[in-house]
């Protein structure tokens, strides 16, 4: 939610097709994270992907993605108190609250 208490949604962006259903999670929430920071406050996201969630959390548990984690941990920084959290795919695909 922003500082009114609005709930805002981010819409998706048209990718490239990616090596598998993860990777089109990562490029979407490293493309939201770019986004939110030029025209929003907001310093939580939600996802309906629990695998995403936990790739975050324990950065290393899969190599595959190393260029792309770095890319999201040097995008956390800019975020004051930055959050993930699960929510279902029925309340959005990507969350954002402040």
């Amino acid at each position: 939610m922003d500082s009114g208490g609005n709930i805002q949604l981010m819409g998706t962006r048209n990718f490239t097709r990616c090596e598998s259903a993860l990777h089109s999670e990562v490029e979407a929430l490293l493309w939201a994270m770019e986004n939110i920071l030029q025209h929003s406050t907001c310093q939580s996201f939600g996802t309906d992907c629990k695998e995403l969630i936990a790739m975050i959390k324990e950065p290393h548990a899969l190599p595959t993605f190393t260029t792309e984690l770095e890319r999201i941990e040097t995008l956390q920084i800019c975020f004051l108190d930055f959050n993930i959290i699960h929510s279902t795919s029925a309340q959005s695909y990507f969350r954002l609250f402040s």
